[in-house]
């Protein structure tokens, strides 16, 4: 068995990804975090993205799932190593995001900050919550952990400066969980989960960076991930010359 079997190469792509969107609305009433704690609809469905590598990406997946009625949620992260919040184009897809009707959390990086005790926690999600209200002007209620260790998992609390915490216990042990954390199922595959889970309430995290038109493998994805951003840069920088009427010089 070689690895595109193995870790189920062609599940990830767009064409699967509305399939299983449409299995889970069909079965599934879609909820969002806020109304998530006592869930008046069952059974339903938590639906969200922890957007860690692509902007361009989250709102590609964004848009198809527009096309599929559907609304989910999209956590934020403010230190990516592969996008930044205040560079014009990925800012944009943001608001693009919005603008579609999705709602917009937090991605939390508590490594950034080396917390590793819950009374500092609270201090430095709210920082993070305001930055994001106040450059897009949305009330962020939601935020999820990103690069979960002990630490993190055994913050439980449902609520962290005021808002809904995504691995708080009541989701860790009432709610079904499905994730495609690193490009591959952690548990079960996601068709698998949807169309045989028991579970009344569950919380689906997919990650767009991993899903893709043509069948690629993770590794693949990153580089191409990489390239764009690259190729985006270069692009900019060419153009700037041409509108201030410089040279672009080389050997």
């Amino acid at each position: 068995m070689d690895n595109a079997e193995k870790y189920h190469f062609s599940d990830f792509t767009h064409q699967h990804y509305r399939e299983l969107l449409q299995i889970a609305k069909n079965k599934f009433s879609f909820i969002d975090y806020p109304n998530s704690l006592s869930p008046q609809q069952k059974p339903c469905v938590l639906w969200r993205h922890d957007i860690d590598f692509s902007m361009q990406l989250a709102l590609e997946m964004a848009q198809l799932e527009a096309e599929e009625g559907i609304k989910s949620t999209y956590f934020i992260l403010l230190h990516s190593e592969f996008y930044n919040l205040l560079d014009a184009a990925d800012a944009k897809c943001v608001e693009q995001i919005i603008a579609l009707g999705h709602t917009i959390g937090l991605h939390f990086d508590s490594h950034f900050y080396n917390i590793k005790e819950q009374a500092k926690l609270n201090d430095y999600l709210l920082l993070e919550k305001n930055l994001l209200e106040k450059t897009f002007h949305q009330p962020i209620n939601t935020f999820s952990f990103h690069k979960n260790n002990e630490f993190t998992m055994n913050c439980q609390e449902e609520y962290y400066a005021g808002m809904v915490n995504t691995y708080a216990s009541v989701f860790q042990k009432e709610f079904g969980y499905a994730s495609d954390s690193n490009g591959y199922w952690r548990f079960e595959r996601l068709y698998d989960f949807l169309t045989t889970t028991n579970y009344q309430c569950i919380q689906v995290l997919t990650h767009p960076e991993w899903w893709t038109k043509e069948i690629m493998s993770p590794l693949q994805k990153v580089e191409k991930v990489l390239q764009l951003r690259t190729d985006r840069t270069l692009n900019w920088y060419v153009n700037t010359l041409k509108e201030y009427n410089r040279e672009n010089i080389d050997w």
